[in-house]
């Protein structure tokens, strides 16, 4: 038996951002045992710890969708770290993290709005402009995406297309076709489609939403994985003011989860830190 949480991620209330399965006690586990829980949980990931493998950090996450194993994905580090602290396998105010994207440094502070999570993203790599399939992108989502920032993919664990649309109302509309989504996806060797407009002198600053059929995640609730990429879509278009050193994205309305991602810039290139609160919504023991 090993312990369990489920924790919602870049939310203070529980039921709503992003659930994680979170195995803490995952040392004598292989990767298809792993693979065999995160496909029985059936959320969008399922973290395992480890012990660290190198002396800078302080522990090991592997990270799981139902179908395969990720290298870095936001929302599963942050909750995890909240089950990490909550655990007392780690302390604040910071503490570093092993996984297949590096190892990552992590902060918390507090303030009013209780314990924020936040951890410097791996750099997000320019994988290639798509202009040329905005028009398939557009036909799978079942809407039309601006053309400045191109369609861009990004790379930092998963794949994600980012694409513009005109507003928070178009964002908010979208009905994809998620067979062709998959089928884009597959093709196309990424992730899944990151559709995102900006709010005008609003705080949130972006609305995202993040489509992945062809990993078993039809929508993801929050993503901290391409919000922390979209900065650099930005800073290659050269457009990074435009959407600001440090703000707050909205995620998840539309299944009702309605998450928020702090996200903040580190430089030039658009390498971005993300964080948000988290709440444990289960805990207990799992059958590992």
């Amino acid at each position: 038996m090993a312990r369990f949480k489920q924790v919602d991620a870049f939310t203070q209330r529980p039921f709503l951002g992003n659930p994680v399965g979170v195995v803490l006690d995952a040392d004598g586990m292989t990767g298809e045992e792993m693979q065999r829980v995160a496909s029985w949980t059936n959320l969008s990931e399922t973290t395992f710890f480890q012990p660290a493998t190198v002396p800078e950090a302080d522990y090991r996450l592997r990270i799981f969708t139902p179908t395969s194993e990720l290298p870095f994905a936001g929302h599963p580090t942050i909750g995890s770290a909240h089950a990490a602290l909550e655990a007392g396998i780690v302390r604040g105010p910071s503490f570093r993290m092993e996984c297949g994207a590096g190892i990552l440094p992590l902060r918390v502070t507090d303030g009013e709005g209780g314990r924020r999570i936040a951890v410097e993203a791996p750099e997000a790599v320019f994988v290639r402009e798509c202009g040329d399939l905005a028009g398939d992108v557009a036909s799978a989502l079942g809407a039309g995406v601006l053309d400045e920032p191109a369609p861009t993919a990004m790379d930092n664990g998963p794949v994600w297309l980012f694409v513009r649309l005109e507003g928070s109302d178009a964002v908010a509309g979208l009905t994809p076709d998620m067979t062709a989504v998959a089928a884009f996806s597959h093709r196309g060797r990424i992730t899944g489609i990151a559709a995102y407009a900006l709010l005008d002198g609003e705080r949130p600053r972006v609305h995202i939403r993040c489509f992945a059929p062809a990993f078993g995640v039809n929508e993801d609730p929050v993503t901290g994985s391409a919000n922390a990429a979209l900065p650099a879509v930005f800073a290659r278009a050269g457009l990074l003011d435009t959407l600001g050193r440090e703000y707050v994205a909205t995620q998840g309305r539309e299944l009702g989860r309605d998450g928020r991602v702090y996200v903040r810039v580190l430089d030039d290139a658009g390498r971005a830190e993300i964080g948000g609160h988290a709440v444990t919504a289960i805990e207990g023991t799992i059958a590992v």
